[in-house]
């Protein structure tokens, strides 16, 4: 995932995070844009639509199909 990420212009980081949940394990993933231009870019004129490559898809149980977006206010 971060490899390719890395190449998007734009681009400035990526943090997965995991919950075990009994039988499932739920992933969050959380990234870092420069702008809301630069994730129009990488996913389409529709920001909100998330962007779960196949592979992703075939393996997950479910997953959001639209996203939100949230300006960082402070970060230490």
């Amino acid at each position: 995932m971060a490899p390719q990420l890395k190449r998007i212009p734009g681009f400035r980081g990526v943090i997965l995070l995991r919950r075990d949940r009994g039988d499932l394990v739920e992933l969050q993933v959380l990234t870092r844009w420069e702008s809301m231009d630069a994730i129009r870019k990488f996913a389409s004129d529709d920001p909100e639509l998330a962007v779960v490559e196949a592979e992703a898809q075939a393996v997950l149980v479910e997953f959001d199909r639209r996203v939100t977006h949230l300006d960082v206010v402070f970060d230490a």
